[in-house]
């Protein structure tokens, strides 16, 4: 299992780095600790390097471009970009991922100076990262749902379409309204507030204010900070990686590849001949039950974001469930659990590689965001479900993402 030390880098009103090594599930591994870049070098060994840059430095966006090459991506962003900057493109890098939509974007723009003092320190430090991410892409990404971050010094929004938003705390009644005024008349939304650092024991009066114009407020609090909960989704999710283009990292074995690539080449070809068969089958099982044990455990986490090691996941569910009072309803836990063991069993039948983007539990109803390969597949899970006893599921909808399918799933108790 890799490991990561995702290392969130200081920022104006926050001198110090802050860092945590997890797993590549997002489970916390050591707990997150202040301090000095340097001293957090010796967490390093063996483990891969993420970056978090301070998210005020990174402007987030998404744009249309209909190019599939990256390099071509690349050089046209500046273009595409350029009106909406007030700096000269020739001082800033921009890094490009997957938009958001099908012929869409997802880019982060950089001054050069800033992210060359970034690398430096790092380097300083005896650090190599990598993959640096702006800190805003460890916010959830909820569909329909708005996640804010609030800290001392800064705030970060993600609103339900991801379009990502960051200002000063004092600045947070003014985001927030323009927000809400944005929707014009779609439903009322739901929001998701996070609340770190001194902020952790209040709730703003402006929060309060805001509930009866949302379908719902729900805040945590993150006592430990907000590493845990943005290292964790850059971990397993991802985001614009800055160090691309002339900040790509290259491996020192590039410059003599070309002497032995022949030999190298016949000898993987060797090998691969000589136990395919075999490999093939093993892997073939391994995946699928990594695939399951991977989609029920991200279900959890969803559910129960401030988890970390997980062992045994249906008698920590239970445990849960209990101490949150549900077992005043006897049906709730094991409607979960039912739910959760359909969808692993109608992923398995699907036989295709099926991610789980999201999960809510609400009133005995499961809300999925699935991630396939196309909809046949989205039909067969929702056959699959249909056809246990107890449940019925319900295809929301289903859109093209790329050469993937997003879809939405509804699962809920069979009527009688």
């Amino acid at each position: 299992m890799a490991e990561y030390l995702v290392i969130r880098l200081p920022d104006d009103g926050r001198p110090e780095a802050a860092w945590a090594v997890l797993d590549d599930s997002g489970a916390i591994l050591q707990a997150p600790v202040l301090g000095a870049l340097e001293d957090a070098a010796p967490a390093a060994a063996g483990r891969r390097v993420i970056a978090l840059a301070p998210a005020r430095a990174v402007l987030r966006t998404a744009v249309s471009l209909p190019l599939r090459s990256q390099a071509r991506i690349r050089q046209a962003l500046p273009y595409a970009l350029e009106e909406q900057l007030a700096e000269d493109v020739e001082q800033l890098h921009f890094a490009a991922g997957r938009g958001p939509s099908p012929g869409t974007v997802a880019a982060a723009v950089v001054r050069h100076e800033r992210l060359q003092d970034w690398l430096a320190a790092l380097r300083g430090a005896g650090l190599e990262a990598q993959a640096m991410y702006a800190e805003s892409d460890g916010l959830d990404a909820l569909p329909g749902t708005a996640v804010l971050l609030l800290e001392p010094q800064q705030l970060i929004l993600r609103d339900g379409d991801g379009q990502l938003s960051v200002g000063d705390p004092d600045n947070l009644e003014p985001l927030l309204q323009l927000w809400l005024a944005a929707l014009q008349d779609a439903s009322p939304p739901h929001l998701l507030a996070y609340l770190a650092g001194e902020l952790a024991d209040t709730v703003p009066e402006t929060l309060q204010s805001l509930r009866p114009r949302l379908a719902s407020l729900e805040i945590k609090r993150l006592p430990d900070g907000p590493l845990p909960r943005l290292a964790a989704n850059v971990v397993v999710n991802g985001g614009v990686n800055l160090l691309q283009g002339v900040y790509a990292r290259r491996s020192e074995l590039g410059r003599y590849w070309p002497a032995w690539r022949l030999a190298a080449g016949l000898l993987l070809a060797l090998a691969v001949t000589a136990t395919m068969s075999t490999a093939l089958e093993v892997r073939r099982k391994e995946a699928r039950a990594a695939q399951l044990q991977a989609a029920i455990e991200q279900a959890f986490r969803y559910t129960f974001p401030d988890a970390r090691q997980v062992r045994g996941t249906r008698a920590e569910l239970q445990s849960r469930l209990r101490a949150l009072g549900a077992s005043g309803r006897e049906d709730q836990p094991g409607l979960f659990l039912q739910a959760l063991a359909s969808l692993a069993e109608a992923v398995q039948s699907s036989g295709a590689q099926v991610r789980v983007d999201g999960l809510d539990y609400r009133s005995g109803v499961m809300e999925l965001r699935l991630r396939v390969p196309d909809v046949e597949t989205l039909d067969k899970i929702e056959k699959s479900i249909d056809a246990s006893a107890g449940l019925t599921a319900e295809i929301q909808s289903a859109n093209a993402d790329g050469e993937e399918i997003l879809g939405r799933l509804r699962l809920q108790a069979a009527e009688a």
